[in-house]
């Protein structure tokens, strides 16, 4: 009989509706902090309750789980599972990955041994997706050796681009970093940003939302030579439904694919409030290799 195994991952990792509980997916909420009052996300803090406080001009900041709220989700699935896998937003976003590693010293030493704890390098749809991937692996192989190389090799090969409605909530999240060089601290400019290992890096920068959809799309056409069939396509969006399936409509076009193959994702409080309302991403990540 093959081991019982436990999927977990952070509550930045978006996904389908439904798809998380189907494979069984577990969560750790990140801590979503507004005007000082301490929420957790998807528990007691939705993305819609969230994009409404923000616009309404609240200080909002995000925090990991501690390492004593890792260790008990960690624990009370070992009491039913021989393994857990956890599967971190990157360690260049977040503090998640360290505090879940630091949960393991919270542990027995033989219940240590029994967690493996895994920088997705990604956040968003490019985290759900890995985990995903983790999941498909596990099923097709029934074993965790080569999972981590298979993974990472898709994610070197990753593509994922963001535009933002509004460069100010990247700028009071504090992920602006270098940025504002890049832009010429134009904020009514919509920039292109790619997310590589966690990394912002300006792809370019237009005039409006439809031209910045137009875009992006474009940014995928470039890729059309690759092998495409291989590929999983998701978009992401924060109260933006509408231009989201814009955007899916269009890379369907240009990648020659079927517009209902690309899910379309509504993103969690803890990237809204990293990303602001308004903003919209595409994620593509090889399958197969």
């Amino acid at each position: 009989m093959g081991q019982r195994i436990a999927i977990v991952t952070d509550s930045t990792a978006d996904f389908p509706k439904g798809v998380a509980e189907t494979l069984g997916i577990r969560f750790m909420p990140v801590h979503v902090v507004i005007d000082g009052v301490d929420y957790r996300d998807g528990v007691n803090m939705t993305a819609r309750q969230l994009v409404d406080r923000m616009t309404q001009g609240a200080v909002v900041s995000t925090r990991a789980a501690a390492p004593a709220e890792y260790a008990d989700l960690f624990e009370s699935l070992l009491g039913r599972y021989d393994r857990v896998l956890s599967f971190q937003v990157s360690s260049q976003f977040s503090d998640s990955y360290e505090s879940a590693g630091n949960a393991l010293s919270l542990l027995s030493p033989e219940d240590a041994t029994r967690v493996d704890i895994f920088d997705t390098g990604s956040v968003s749809i490019g985290q759900a997706i890995y985990t995903i991937m983790a999941a498909r692996y596990l099923k097709t192989y029934g074993r965790i050796e080569g999972m981590k190389e298979t993974l990472d090799a898709a994610m070197a090969e990753s593509v994922n681009t963001i535009t933002v409605d509004d460069l100010v909530w990247l700028r009071k999240s504090g992920a602006l970093g270098s940025l504002p060089a890049l832009f010429g601290g134009l904020f009514d400019i919509k920039p292109i940003i790619a997310l590589k290992n966690g990394r912002m890096t300006r792809v370019s920068r237009v005039r409006g939302m439809t031209r910045a959809l137009d875009e992006m799309a474009v940014c995928a056409g470039q890729l059309k030579e690759t092998d495409l069939g291989g590929w999983e396509v998701w978009v992401c969006h924060c109260d933006a439904e509408a231009n989201a399936f814009y955007l899916r409509n269009k890379l369907a076009e240009v990648l020659g694919k079927e517009m209902d193959s690309i899910p379309v994702v509504a993103a969690g409080a803890s990237i809204a409030a990293r990303f602001g309302p308004g903003s919209c991403s595409w994620g593509m990540i090889p399958l197969k290799r």
